[in-house]
């Protein structure tokens, strides 16, 4: 997957009802999101972040899988370094966003807000050999 500039991307998922595209329904009834409409899904891990300055999740890369979470509520400040191209920096999703990160490219992320969030890749990788530790 091409990932632009950086190894990290943060989309708000657009609100419509039809297409094979990640998006988001929005109903009196309640809110229903397709996250991945196309092909496998692997290790859904559903997680929660509370605010506060030693409650990072994170501090880690995968040297071949992508890694895919979408915030369920809440919101969270990512940092990151693209270990492939040496940028590094921040940035902040929101209830409704999903981010994507590449491979190579530490990440750790901290709530702004209570958030909750779904993490899922559409790689079978196994996870302890493709993860690496990473202290920010």
């Amino acid at each position: 997957m091409s990932m632009g500039a950086s190894g990290i991307r943060v989309e708000s998922l657009p609100l419509r009802t039809q297409g094979r595209v990640p998006r988001r329904i929005c109903e009196d009834r309640g809110e229903l999101a397709v996250l991945h409409p196309v092909g496998p899904v692997y290790n859904p891990v559903y997680f929660d972040l509370h605010p506060g300055e030693d409650r990072s999740r994170g501090g880690h890369y995968h040297k071949s899988k992508t890694e895919f979470c979408y915030v369920i509520s809440g919101s969270c400040s990512v940092e990151y370094l693209d270990l492939n191209t040496g940028e590094q920096g921040f940035v902040e999703a929101h209830h409704g966003d999903r981010i994507t990160i590449g491979p190579r490219c530490a990440h750790r992320m901290q709530a702004v807000k209570f958030c909750q969030c779904l993490e899922f890749s559409a790689d079978d990788v196994d996870y302890a050999e493709d993860t690496v530790s990473y202290v920010f």
